[in-house]
């Protein structure tokens, strides 16, 4: 009996060192790339330094590497080099963007906070695994409280949205005074039931256009306000614009190319719904219900998406706010 309490033991002691080794996190320093075009790039990681002589030097040392593509993020050896160290690095990067007066600086610590998120690890081209939750609450607190970050901020959380997103970007829309067109257009991203903006349009409604005098290439803001005054003028019965977007500050992220002089509601339409892994639409949307489609501002936006929340029930509510299942809506 006592031959088998004795081996007993002696298994209990190994599966618990054997467990204690398994949650142990370990910092590599060696065998980190970023792809680029036709190519990847080894990063150089420097294990000498702390946490604290690192961080500073992001406000001299904040280019991110050309990759050729938009879907790769060009994070440097010195990101790479803080992002190593996982959690214990994401407060002090926050308390770096809080003071530091570098603007270049502050996104590069943004970015820095997303790769630990990613574990430091780039997956595909149009696809990332964000793993690390305390890395997304940073991005969260940064979303709500940096209004100068809030679009990249954005941009980085769509590129894996979580269904537990959705509450918490809700929260930040009910809770700020500004219009927050980078949330509004991010959701766009997610898989939200009956969407009440950016809807499908039928086809023979989509080929409608008008003709400008001058071709258009990549449209600036006095562009769309002459887009949207023809659309208002030739095809009323359809196509109603809100006064406040013919003087308007247009805020394009990401925008996409006519080169022509003709523009068709297909193009206009696929201008507000352009949100994708790679960036969001710009802040003016559009709604369309009785085969009149409505072009609105952020403003408006943001009050007709919190409206459509609040008539969701808690039961649909609770279940994202209880989970972190990736919530990738359909490529428009």
């Amino acid at each position: 009996m006592m031959k088998y309490f004795f081996t007993i033991i002696i298994l209990l002691m190994f599966i618990g060192c054997k467990k204690e080794n398994t949650q142990k996190q370990e910092i590599r320093y060696k065998d980190y790339y970023i792809p680029v075009e036709g190519n990847r790039i080894k990063m150089k990681i420097d294990h000498k330094s702390t946490i604290e002589e690192l961080i500073p030097r992001l406000i001299s040392n904040h280019e991110l590497y050309e990759t050729g593509k938009g879907y790769w993020i060009g994070y440097n050896d010195l990101m790479f080099s803080i992002a190593v160290h996982s959690d214990s690095a994401i407060v002090p990067l926050l308390n770096f963007i809080d003071t530091t007066k570098c603007n270049e600086a502050k996104f590069a610590a943004l970015y820095t906070i997303h790769l630990i998120g990613i574990n430091c690890k780039i997956k595909g081209r149009e696809s990332e695994e964000f793993v690390n939750i305390k890395a997304r609450e940073a991005l969260f607190k940064l979303l709500a409280q940096n209004e100068y970050l809030r679009t990249d901020v954005m941009r980085l959380l769509i590129r894996n949205p979580r269904e537990s997103d959705v509450p918490k970007l809700f929260d930040i829309l009910d809770s700020t005074v500004t219009d927050c067109w980078q949330i509004t257009s991010g959701l766009l991203r997610y898989n939200l039931k009956e969407r009440p903006c950016a809807q499908d349009i039928p086809h023979e409604l989509l080929v409608m256009k008008i003709k400008l005098r001058n071709r258009v290439d990549f449209p600036e803001k006095e562009s769309f306000e002459k887009i949207f005054k023809e659309f208002s003028k030739k095809h009323s019965n359809y196509v109603e614009v809100e006064n406040t977007l013919y003087k308007y500050d247009y805020q394009m992220p990401m925008i996409v190319g006519v080169g022509s002089n003709e523009i068709t509601l297909a193009y206009l339409t696929g201008v507000c719904k352009s949100t994708d892994y790679c960036g969001i639409s710009p802040n003016f949307q559009y709604t369309y219900q009785n085969r009149k489609i409505n072009f609105i501002s952020a403003l408006t936006t943001k009050k007709i998406w919190l409206n459509w929340w609040k008539t969701q029930r808690d039961s649909y509510k609770d279940s994202l706010r209880h989970s972190y299942k990736r919530m990738e809506s359909k490529r428009y």
